[in-house]
């Protein structure tokens, strides 16, 4: 587990998958999109999991604990999947994982992730 102590300003391409996973329209997405533009965040795994700190007073209204998930696939073909997750209101954490577990080989690019929006 990568547990770092210090949140620190996303990086450019944290923000693009951010980005991506939010231009899909679902309930509590501008609240979500405003808490994200003004979040810290720290790793949480080597996949590239993240702990969001949001810093936004707004609260969204979102029908479920993941409003919005994205899927792309690595280098060697095995899916990857991206999961922001909701409490309370407040974006928690972005959930990154590897369906076979392996290493990322790559990251993604936003274009390449396949948003998804479950219905409720």
């Amino acid at each position: 587990m990568v547990q770092t102590q210090v949140f620190r300003v996303p990086s450019e391409s944290e923000l693009n998958v951010f980005a991506r996973l939010l231009e899909v329209a679902f309930p509590g997405r501008d609240e979500l999109k405003e808490q994200l533009a003004n979040s810290v965040v720290r790793p949480i795994d080597e996949y590239g999991s993240l702990e969001i700190k949001t810093q936004s007073e707004s609260s969204a209204d979102v029908v479920k604990t993941v409003p919005v998930e994205a899927e792309t696939k690595d280098s060697d073909g095995i899916a990857v999947h991206y999961l922001l997750h909701v409490r309370d209101g407040r974006a928690i954490e972005l959930d990154v994982f590897k369906d076979d577990g392996s290493p990322l080989k790559r990251p993604p690019s936003p274009g390449d992730l396949r948003v998804v929006v479950l219905p409720a």
